[in-house]
Order: structure tokens, then C-alpha cells, then sequence
């Protein structure tokens, strides 16, 4: 008794608040989506006011999550953002369109017109009540005469009227109970085929960074210490030659040979640093950056402010993406500084290379090899790659991955 009771004065205070901010919400968002759809031959401001929709529309509808949340005492998922893989400008319109027609945003669009219907019906069912048993005790409605009226009259019909009002409250606060999670949330099966489709993307990203990994040590060893050895071997060879005839020039080539080996050595240990440094499995991200910084041509400051170690995983992402993005400053940006600042979020670690540099960078097809194979490695571990790099400069890369500490 006391759980309908407490359900009643929920679904009450929901319908009073549907048909009051049901128009609003309503109208707000037939306005805007009605209008930027007419203005889109005016390219800019069809597609700006339909960028305006699409985040009001999502504030609207956290609301309602929430509000329904505390309301009905249930668990709402918030269904996932679904996220265009263009970049740039282009990327910018196609996730405007993305985010207008989604079924997400019309399924939270029919759950305003659901609250809006019920709101009012609460309220006209409201009114009509008090109107029907006030006139009923005066012997009047709307200037007619009732043939039976009197206080006794007026009780009954109030009663009656009561009646009919908390029926309507019980269906409609269940019906919007049981269509609130299906209409502003995700379904165990979508959010189910949601994850499936992130971890293909995450295996995808992994099997392409692999690939552009092997690539990379391939030509590494093909193009700098193969040539060495090579040349090592040649030179070793020549002073075999000369032990005899020439002991003073085959002391010369083995010297030369013994020079030639320590480069080759440091070369292998810089290819195996790329791999997997040994300082970064030691000391952690701080000790490690600040070596790859030391490496770069353009004078760099590392922050790293991590209250506890992140895992493995994350440490090597954030790792690697940090090189590879601070090879591309030394390579491209002629920029004059460059930061890095590792911290963590709520829900992993977040890192940022900034540069003032000519700008220019982009991810996706022309931003280059070294940033595609970062973006596949940030990818392969769930995490996300943004880069603003307007012509001119500056350039600011933000790579966030998930962890938990």
C-alpha cells in the first residue's frame, strides 16, 4: 500500500511537471529541428542551427533521464553517442547529421511528445474535476442550470472525480515508467552490440597498429643498420687483406670498424626504445617522456601528473602516441616550444602535446603515416585521438585511453 502511495505522488509530480515543461521541450525542439532543416539551402546556418539542436536535444534529454531516475527509482543507460569516422570540416557536418537523424534523437523526441500528451491530459482531467464538483455544489456549469446539485452531489462527483484522476495517474505514470528507459536510454541488446562493435573497432586498430609497427622496425633495420653491418663486414674483410702488407692501414680499417659497431649498437638501441623502453617499465611515464623529450629538436616541458601508476597497457599507449607525436613536432611543426601534460580523468588518462608551430596536422587519409599509426594504437585500446592544427598554428593533440587505476 505504502509503495502504490508513494508511486502515486511520483507519477503525479511527473505528470505535473510533463505538461509544463513538455511544451517547452517540445517546442523548442520542433522549432529548431523544423527550422534548420527549411534553412539548409543556406548551407551555414541550416548546419549551424542543426549542431544547436542536437546539443540541446541531448541536454533535454539527460534531464528527463535524470528526472525519471529519481522519480520511478530505475536505472536508465545512457545509449551511446555514435561518432563519424571523417575528419575535419566535413567530419564536423556529417556528425551534425548523425547526431539530427539518429534514432536516438527521435526516440528522445517521441518520449517529449509522450510527456507533453500525458501532461496536458493530467491537467484538463484536473481541472475538468474541480470545475465539474464546483458546479455541481453551486447548481451551475457554464451558465447551465444542473437538475441535481447540493453539497452531497458535489461529494459523490468529487469522489468520483478523484477516482478517475488517480486511475489516470497509475496508467499513465506506468506507461511512462515502462516506456522511459526504452525511449531516453539503451536497450541491453544495443548496448550489448554497441560494446561488440567497439571492441571490433579496438581489435581493428590493434591488428593496424601491429602492421604499421612491423613496417616501421622493417625499414629501421632494413634502411640503418643492415647498411652498417654491411658495411662493418666489408671493412673487416679489407683489413684481413692488409694484416701482412699494410699493418698500419688494416689497424686504421679496424678502427673504423670498431666505430662503426658502437653506432650500430646505439642505432639497435634506439630501435628497441621504440619497441618497448626499459625506462618506462622502471620508472613509469614521467622518467620516460622526459627522455623522449630530451630526443626532440624542439625545446619541450613534460608534466605528468598521475596520482598512482595507470596500468601497462595505458602506459604504453600513452607512450607511444607522445613519441610519435613529438617526432612529427621535430619533423614538421618549426615550431618554436612544445608541452606535454599527462593527467587523469575520471575515466582513464588523458594526455596533450601542444606546439606553436605552422599548423597543419590532420589525422585520417593526408595526415601522414606516423599519425594514422598513432591513432590505430590509441584505438586499439579503447581510447580516442583529437588534433586541432589550424593552418598557422598552433597545433594541440589530445589523446585520452581508458583506465582504471
Amino acid at each position: 500500500m505504502k509503495r502504490t502511495l508513494l508511486f502515486l505522488w511520483c507519477a503525479a509530480a511527473d505528470l505535473a511537471l510533463d505538461g509544463l515543461l513538455g511544451i517547452l521541450w517540445f517546442t523548442v525542439l520542433i522549432a529548431m529541428v523544423s527550422t534548420g532543416i527549411s534553412l539548409l539551402p543556406a548551407f551555414g546556418i541550416g548546419i549551424a542551427l542543426l549542431w544547436i539542436t542536437a546539443y540541446a536535444a541531448r541536454g533535454i534529454f539527460f534531464v528527463e533521464r535524470q528526472r525519471a531516475q529519481a522519480l520511478y527509482d530505475i536505472r536508465i543507460t545512457p545509449p551511446t553517442r555514435k561518432r563519424t569516422t571523417a575528419q575535419g570540416f566535413g567530419g564536423w557536418i556529417a556528425q551534425v547529421f548523425l547526431d539530427v537523424f539518429s534514432g536516438t534523437f527521435w526516440k528522445g523526441f517521441l518520449h517529449t511528445l509522450l510527456s507533453l500528451v500525458l501532461g496536458t491530459v493530467f491537467w484538463v482531467l484536473l481541472q475538468s474535476s474541480f470545475s465539474i464538483v464546483a458546479g455541481l455544489q453551486r447548481g451551475s456549469l457554464d451558465g447551465l442550470s444542473l437538475p441535481f446539485s447540493g453539497p452531497l452531489v458535489a461529494v459523490v462527483a468529487g469522489v468520483l472525480a478523484l477516482a478517475v484522476v488517480l486511475l489516470y495517474i497509475y496508467g499513465a505514470g506506468s506507461l511512462d515508467r515502462l516506456l522511459a528507459p526504452a525511449l531516453l536510454g539503451t536497450s541491453r541488446t544495443a548496448a550489448l552490440e554497441q560494446r561488440v562493435d567497439v571492441l571490433q573497432d579496438a581489435r581493428q586498430g590493434a591488428v593496424d597498429a601491429a602492421s604499421i609497427e612491423r613496417q616501421r622496425i622493417e625499414r629501421d633495420l632494413h634502411d640503418g643498420v643492415q647498411p652498417r653491418l654491411v658495411a662493418i663486414a666489408m671493412t673487416l674483410g679489407m683489413a684481413q687483406g692488409k694484416l701482412d702488407s699494410d699493418p698500419a692501414g688494416a689497424r686504421a680499417l679496424i678502427d673504423e670498424a670498431h666505430r662503426e659497431t658502437k653506432e650500430s649498437i646505439t642505432e639497435l638501441r634506439h630501435l628497441a626504445r621504440g619497441i618497448h623502453p626499459a625506462v618506462l617499465t622502471d620508472r613509469g611515464l614521467d622518467a620516460a617522456l622526459s627522455a623522449v623529450a630530451s630526443y626532440c629538436t624542439v625545446p619541450t616541458t613534460v608534466r605528468v601528473d598521475l596520482p598512482t601508476r595507470p596500468s601497462a597497457e595505458t602506459e604504453a599507449v600513452i607512450y607511444f602516441a607522445v613519441s610519435e607525436a613529438l617526432t612529427n613536432v621535430s619533423k614538421h611543426s618549426r615550431a618554436g616550444t612544445c608541452s606535454v601534460g599527462v593527467t587523469q580523468t575520471p575515466n582513464g588518462v588523458r594526455a596533450v602535446v601542444f606546439d606553436d608551430g605552422v599548423g597543419g596536422a590532420e589525422l585520417g587519409r593526408g595526415g601522414g603515416v606516423g599519425l594514422a599509426g598513432l591513432a590505430d594504437r590509441v584505438r586499439s585500446a579503447g581510447g580516442s585521438v583529437a588534433v586541432h592544427s589550424p593552418a598557422g598554428g598552433p597545433t594541440v593533440l589530445t589523446v585520452e585511453v581508458p583506465c582504471a587505476f
